[in-house]
């Protein structure tokens, strides 16, 4: 289904990368259970689809989808480990922080959509694991916003995906 040697240096690479950061929430967790948590999103997510699916970017996509936005890795680091297909993954998931702030979700979504479908289910199953459920610490109008932006995700990575849409719809609805 998937090469284990390679998920495994993923999780390895993440974990370390990712060493000494914590979860908003719940509050001090450690981050590693963030990329756990969205992984297990899309593991779960993959397997609603009808078509064939190509685990190991899934998978290793999901656990470094944040080391370039939130880590020292460099894309560089990234492809020389695990190549470019996963190097250019994880780079589409990253905001570009040189737009401004309402550019940035807009700018993500389309550079995801260029790359495959295992993309958007990592954005997708990032998302979800996010709204599980609110930020105690976030005002009601950032809670809105970020209620607006999981909708903007949903609508335009989940179309084609009936069953992943639903879900995410779903979630959206109890936050």
């Amino acid at each position: 289904m998937w090469d284990s040697k390679l998920v495994n240096d993923a999780i390895f690479f993440a974990t370390k990368c990712h060493e000494g950061q914590v979860m908003k929430n719940p509050v001090n967790m450690p981050y590693s259970a963030h990329f756990f948590g969205a992984t297990m999103n899309a593991v779960k997510l993959g397997a609603l689809l009808e078509e064939p699916i190509n685990w190991d970017l899934l998978i290793c996509t999901a656990i470094l989808h944040d080391t370039l936005e939130d880590t020292i890795a460099t894309y560089e680091d990234i492809k020389g480990i695990f190549g470019q297909e996963i190097a250019d993954a994880v780079s589409a998931l990253t905001k570009n922080e040189s737009l401004p702030f309402e550019e940035q979700m807009i700018d993500c979504i389309k550079r995801i959509k260029q790359q495959p479908k295992e993309v958007a289910i990592v954005k997708i199953s990032d998302r979800l694991f996010n709204i599980r459920d609110r930020v105690p610490s976030w005002d009601k109008e950032k809670q809105e916003q970020y209620k607006q932006e999981s909708k903007l995700i949903c609508d335009e990575l989940g179309q084609g995906f009936k069953k992943v849409q639903e879900v995410m719809e779903e979630q959206i609805a109890k936050y």
